[in-house]
């Protein structure tokens, strides 16, 4: 069996926390500096304790419920007030350091001290280990120098992504003296940086084939690269209407577009020529299994009774009496996208929709990310069998009809909830499937899940196909966007558009082949499009069962179900779904939401048409603060009716807008007499 590195939480010798700012680092002692940077087995366990410069984002807090994809019911200090707009310098300091942002359910989005506080330590073995000398076995040191310039490179485009420019430090600090000078660098400096690491690292580390499992190895570094030269290519910083270059993002140049195709090919041709990779022939392959030829780098996980915050994302899931304590609901906006499994989109003619029978007929995609009510899924008892169950996720109304119920006529009282819709006014009405192992058993603080793919092949593809479109190569787009919708338990119709309907293509194919997976956020920005899309509300659905019998049994009770779910405005009040308007009359949701409206009625501009969806029946209570993507003013919210989503970049300055790039927080600005210019808007 290869071996399998499991990276932990180092937290006595390596990395004791630290709440100063950045720059206020103390060196390791002599005596640490010799035991540790001349011993192979010390210098390695030293390494592997920076590889978690990035948590997961496997977590409670989950990224996507920051994004269109997901909403957490408890995530007022962790995400609501990321996706409500309400961000500040301030509010993302965790409380660990003194702010209001959660300490656990975190989305690990304001990155910066904990970076710099990693970026510390591998200066620091740097200099020790690359640049003063090391009585290291020679191939075990440069091994892991290769691992430690591939994570400054890791951790320097993760903090880029999220903040543009940032301050570059490459040694020690203590070897920096008076000189240093505490300013943000230009972006593209910052990219030729980190491209220079990736050079290094590339030279120094290991073919994935001798790599131990989890450890970085050659095609690691190829696909980082692949990534940060498609973020550095993205209209948010390679901006034809703002050439100019600076600290917020980089000087226009169509070179860019070049740069990321080359980059992309580089990694795919490890899989498509040297077949080093492959897609996994099931979807779900690349989290189920740690072999999965699709996985490029992972994270590797033991089964640990001590990851409470990782299993509420299966609560829904769990049926051990939760009581809706789910910490991810996949919003409609979400399901929206899903195509059907002729490859339109609900709201085209043709679909083949069934607005009685929402779930059926999708992308097969959608039931392997999404659990929905009475689906039937497989679980894992305590004693290890295996179990099928259906979801019980709807509400009962005994004793009445649908004639009972005409329009205009208030929705009647529930007299059965599910266990796991105990309290109707905030739960999404689903959950999320994706990440789930049916052959492991979860209870309330552990999980069985195995692997998270950092870099998979999945994402590579579409990558490649995005940085085709930028070249004007779409032939090429076509065919690896193709190549996803061709897994072999996928199989979705080939894509054959062009021109701006095939960049509709680009953006919805990412949207669903790496939904939940920490990148919707982050393309929302990238491409700017966050305008349109974060707008749209957060909704939830509910399914609804009549039934004429007053003691309701679903096994032996005649029902019938309704499904309150985002739907076509041309099927709505024409099917037998809707009967009562949402909460109160539509007008009177304003006041439900702090004096704040919500577009319920949205445009779709999708492959060149527009399309009206109707988010009125759906559950648009399930935030106490709805969605917003500010404006420059931070004060303009969508009117109802007035919302159009488009994949078509928004052609604005980024920086009138505060929340395309993340504040930097408030210490760090205040330490350095603001020698750190804070991001536009905050």
């Amino acid at each position: 069996m290869k071996k399998i590195i499991y990276i932990l939480s180092f937290s006595a010798l390596f990395l004791t926390a630290c709440n100063d700012g950045f720059l206020d680092k103390k060196p390791l002692n002599k005596l640490s500096e010799e035991a540790i940077f001349n011993s192979d087995a010390l210098a390695e366990s030293y390494v592997n304790a920076i590889y978690t410069v990035l948590p997961d984002p496997f977590t409670e807090g989950n990224v996507g419920c920051i994004s269109d994809e997901g909403f957490f019911r408890y995530g007022g200090t962790s995400t609501r007030y990321i996706a409500d707009g309400s961000m500040t310098p301030s509010s993302i300091i965790p409380q660990d350091d003194g702010g209001p942002a959660h300490n656990t359910r975190t989305t690990y989005l304001n990155i910066w001290n904990r970076a710099y506080e990693y970026i510390y330590r591998m200066n620091y073995f740097i200099h020790y280990v690359g640049e003063k000398g090391s009585a290291m076995n020679e191939t075990t040191k440069n091994r892991l120098l290769g691992e430690v310039y591939f994570l400054r490179a890791w951790a320097y485009t993760n903090l880029i992504e999220r903040y543009g420019g940032v301050i570059i430090v490459d040694k020690p600090h203590e070897d920096i003296g008076a000189a240093f000078d505490e300013t943000r660098k230009k972006f593209d400096d910052c990219v030729e940086f980190i491209k220079h690491d990736l050079d290094l690292a590339y030279d120094l580390l290991p073919e994935n084939t001798t790599a131990t499992q989890g450890r970085v190895h050659k095609d690691c570094v190829l696909a980082l690269r692949c990534r940060l030269t498609l973020i550095v290519a993205s209209p948010l910083f390679n901006d034809p209407n703002f050439p100019e270059g600076n600290i917020f993002r980089g000087t226009y140049s169509t070179q860019k577009y070049e740069d990321a195709y080359a980059a992309a090919k580089a990694i795919c041709d490890r899989a498509d020529v040297d077949g080093a990779y492959a897609l996994d022939d099931t979807y779900d392959g690349y989290w189920e299994d740690i072999n999965s030829p699709e996985i490029i780098w992972g994270k590797y996980f033991l089964q640990s009774s001590n990851q409470p915050h990782k299993a509420q994302l299966f609560y829904a899931l769990m049926n051990f009496g939760g009581g809706g304590w789910e910490s991810f609901n996949p919003t409609q906006a979400m399901w929206l996208d899903y195509e059907m499994k002729n490859g339109k989109k609900i709201f085209e003619e043709g679909s083949g929709y069934d607005p009685l029978h929402p779930f059926k007929g999708r992308d097969p995609r959608f039931d392997y990310s999404v659990v929905y009510p009475t689906k039937i899924y497989k679980w894992t008892d305590k004693d290890g069998n295996a179990r099928e169950d259906k979801l019980n996720l709807y509400c009962v109304y005994e004793g009445c009809t649908l004639d009972d119920f005409d329009m205009g006529k208030p929705e009647p009282v529930t007299s059965k909830k599910s266990k796991d819709l105990i309290d109707l006014t905030n739960t999404g009405g689903s959950g999320l499937l994706k990440w789930y192992l049916p052959d492991k058993y979860i209870s309330e603080s552990m999980i069985g899940n195995v692997v998270w793919p950092w870099f998979r092949l999945g994402e590579m593809y579409l990558n490649m196909a995005e940085a085709a479109y930028y070249c004007h190569k779409e032939d090429v787009c076509r065919e690896y966007l193709n190549k996803v919708r061709d897994r072999a338990d996928v199989m979705m119709p080939h894509i054959t558009e062009s021109g701006t309907d095939l960049w509709d293509r680009v953006v919805n194919e990412r949207r669903i082949e790496l939904a939940y997976e920490a990148f919707r956020y982050f393309d929302t920005r990238r491409l700017k499009i966050a305008p349109m899309w974060e707008n749209v509300p957060f909704a939830g659905m509910r399914t609804l069962i009549v039934s004429s019998d007053k003691s309701f049994s679903p096994e032996t009770s005649k029902s019938d179900t309704i499904y309150r779910v985002a739907q076509p405005a041309d099927l709505v009040n024409k099917e037998r779904n809707y009967y009562w308007a949402n909460t109160e009359e539509r007008e009177g949701y304003i006041a439900k939401n702090n004096g704040n409206d919500v577009a319920f009625i949205v445009n779709y501009k999708w492959l060149g048409k527009t399309y009206t969806v109707d988010y009125g029946e759906a559950i648009l209570t399930i935030s106490p603060t709805q969605k917003w993507f500010p404006d420059a003013a931070r004060s303009i919210r969508p009117k109802s009716g007035e919302l159009t989503c488009t994949n078509t970049p928004d052609t604005k300055d980024s920086s009138m807008y505060p929340n395309y790039l993340m504040p930097i927080p408030q210490p760090e600005i205040d330490k350095t007499q603001k020698r750190v210019v804070q991001n536009p808007g905050y």
